[in-house]
């Protein structure tokens, strides 16, 4: 077997955006290598700040929430709160689950060292390249709803004078700071950075994420679409040795085994989009109606923030769930497949082999948010009509 000799820049180009965001964050791993001690260094150095910039921000914000009165600002930092646990959890889970996430890109750099035609490279690459447009669009939202959110909205506040002539100025997110008063220069300047440095570690999670469930279940697709051509294949030529029917068979089966152990991989690797799914359709609701409020309110600079939050949260929604039902599409495609083969052009002893493939491609394959919810456009269009749901309760209850 020959290989493919530029499986290196292959694994290079399909992973750039989401091996740059994990690199940030310090949970990409080396997975055709082991880390240098300079390296580990460097990945518990970045651990630990991420870390320190989440709790700065989750832990003032909780404290600012406990003591506040204002029911409708209490509501707004409830947004907050929630988004930094959830992206905490994310955090932590991604962390738990790196050598996990070390398997599957091993397993994909075996798949694009071994291919063993340009067509079938050709296939990974296009299926890839889906992937790569997922994540694009993913950082572009996130980061963008993002920037709205931690930078617009605090600036068009502008500076806020009270009754008692005291000056106060607005922070990206609602902080009480017991010890010290954030409003004294240069502490609000310092303030101000860590919590947009926060929001950076905050929207490369959800990026991360995101682009790690892109990666691998698009490549799920691009082998079904090579088993696909593995059982054309098979029967294609009426004429053939038995040892050459034997050699497609067992190529085919295995890679039939190969594609289904690596989703069960994936699976168990991006357990924490369960909680992106139920995180985002909580904020998802307190975002639109904030959204409202805000129209009523002739707030037209929060109103667009929040309407960019509301967008980034339905986008990554949608890219989680379309990205399942691309694999759904794909594995019931292979089933099609495997029960229109023209068997009959085999030997009988031959053709009975292709009875367990038939079964084994015939069996539900998807892919799912911790083994709970399944990840595809109806789960999506139930997801939307659940957060009208609580959408409108909430503005009936509000009112």
């Amino acid at each position: 077997m020959l290989g493919n000799k530029y499986y290196k820049g292959d694994m290079i180009y399909i992973t750039q955006v989401t091996r740059n965001v994990l690199s940030v964050l310090g949970i990409w791993p080396p997975y055709n290598r082991r880390r240098t001690t300079g390296e580990k260094v460097w990945k518990y150095f970045l651990i630990t700040i991420c870390n320190l910039l989440l709790c700065c921000v989750l832990i003032p914000g909780a404290l600012y929430w406990l003591i506040e009165k204002r029911a409708s600002v209490r509501a707004r930092t409830m947004t907050l709160l929630v988004f930094g646990f959830v992206t905490c959890v994310k955090y932590g889970n991604l962390m738990f689950h790196e050598k996990d996430i070390r398997r599957c890109l091993k397993h994909i750099e075996e798949d694009y060292r071994f291919v063993t035609n340009a067509k079938a490279r050709d296939t990974m690459i296009e299926s890839a390249k889906i992937g790569i447009r997922l994540v694009t669009v993913c950082a572009l939202f996130t980061y963008g709803g993002g920037v709205c959110f931690r930078l617009i909205l605090p600036l068009s506040k502008g500076k806020i004078i009270t009754a008692q002539n005291v000056t106060i100025r607005p922070l990206p997110s609602p902080a009480n700071f017991i010890f010290f008063d954030v409003q004294v220069s240069p502490t609000y300047e310092l303030t101000y950075a860590i919590q947009i440095l926060s929001g950076v570690v905050t929207w490369s999670i959800t990026t991360g994420l995101c682009g790690l469930a892109a990666v691998f279940v698009m490549h799920a697709c691009g082998q079904l679409t090579i088993l696909m051509n593995l059982m054309r294949n098979l029967v294609e030529e009426q004429w053939q040795e038995n040892r050459e029917v034997d050699r497609k068979l067992a190529r085919m089966v295995e890679h039939q085994i190969r594609i289904r152990s690596f989703l069960q991989l994936v699976e168990n690797t991006l357990q924490a989009c369960v909680i992106e799914i139920l995180g985002c359709t909580a904020i998802v609701c307190i975002t639109g109606y904030f959204v409202i409020k805000e129209w009523e309110n002739s707030n037209p600079a929060a109103m667009i923030s929040y309407f960019g939050i509301l967008t980034s949260m339905m986008v990554n929604l949608f890219i989680f769930c379309y990205t399942g039902e691309q694999l759904t599409t794909q594995a019931e495609k292979v089933a099609r497949t495997s029960c229109v083969l023209e068997w009959y052009r085999l030997l009988d002893k031959k053709a009975r082999a292709i009875v367990l493939v038939i079964i084994v491609s015939n069996l539900p394959t998807k892919i799912t948010a911790g083994k709970i919810i399944d990840l595809s456009l109806k789960t999506y269009g139930d997801i939307v009509k659940t957060s009208l749901t609580y959408f409108n309760m909430l503005l009936k209850v509000a009112d």
